[in-house]
């Protein structure tokens, strides 16, 4: 294959073929074609004589391998690992950073380290593009897509206990992909859609939304200040005491 790529005829002809079609918008294409995961087989456990050793799969897996050992005491040498691995594969760059926004939304504790990662690969590598695409991907499968019903009802409980995890998760992210100057201009609509009905949720979900509210606060009162009015509502007494502790603790950090 590399002998083809370097002859002159090959060189010829993709000079010519550069002239004729718009490479940004063949490349915004590619990019907007959804990553077939699967294909990596990152979440299969099988016997070892059966994986499928291309040198693709293995590089995921030891990225993702990476991206789970990182620390804040070892960031700056796992990002430079992970660096390596996509400068020699770039082709794979673009599900890296999905698995890494989807770690953001699932394992929030350690969004600060998912987020320096992203932050390092930016400065090196123009991911705007398919950090916005997949952003929204996952806003429209949280927010928008309806929880699957079934018969079983503790079933039915987990899918939406789930889904109210994961739109906390979303929100976190972008409160620091806002905090880092990476995507601007999503966290205040995200709030606003957020805020507007939580009075009439449940308990149990309102007192996780207050928790992810009292850590956006702790990032920058700025974000929350707009709705200090509606949170305070929560205090009546049609909720209860763990919810309406949690607002005296937002408001003691607003204060």
């Amino acid at each position: 294959m590399e002998k083809i790529l370097s002859t002159e005829k090959f060189i010829k002809g993709y000079a010519e073929y550069k002239k004729n079609i718009d490479i940004n918008k063949l490349s915004n294409f590619f990019d907007d074609i959804e990553t077939n995961r699967n294909y990596f087989r990152l979440g299969l456990k099988k016997s070892k004589k059966f994986i499928n050793k291309n040198n693709d799969t293995l590089t995921i897996k030891n990225i993702n391998s990476n991206i789970n050992k990182c620390t804040e005491g070892n960031m700056n040498t796992i990002i430079k690992l992970i660096m390596d691995d996509i400068n020699k594969n770039e082709h794979l760059l673009n599900l890296v950073i999905e698995n890494i926004l989807e770690k953001c939304i699932l394992h929030n504790n350690y969004i600060h380290i998912y987020i320096n990662i992203i932050d390092n690969i930016l400065k090196e590598k123009d991911i705007n593009r398919v950090l916005n695409n997949t952003l929204d991907k996952y806003y429209k499968f949280i927010f928008e897509e309806n929880t699957q019903t079934t018969d079983n009802i503790y079933e039915n409980l987990c899918n939406e206990n789930k889904r109210n995890d994961n739109k906390i998760g979303y929100l976190m992210l972008i409160t620091y992909l806002d905090k880092y100057n990476i995507i601007k201009e999503r966290i205040n609509e995200l709030l606003k859609n957020i805020m507007e009905n939580i009075l009439e949720k449940e308990n149990d979900e309102i007192f996780k939304l207050l928790n992810c509210i009292q850590n956006i606060c702790k990032i920058s009162k700025d974000y929350i200040i707009n709705y200090i009015e509606i949170i305070k509502q929560l205090k009546g007494k049609k909720y209860n005491s763990k919810v309406r502790c949690k607002v005296m603790d937002i408001e003691d950090l607003l204060s």
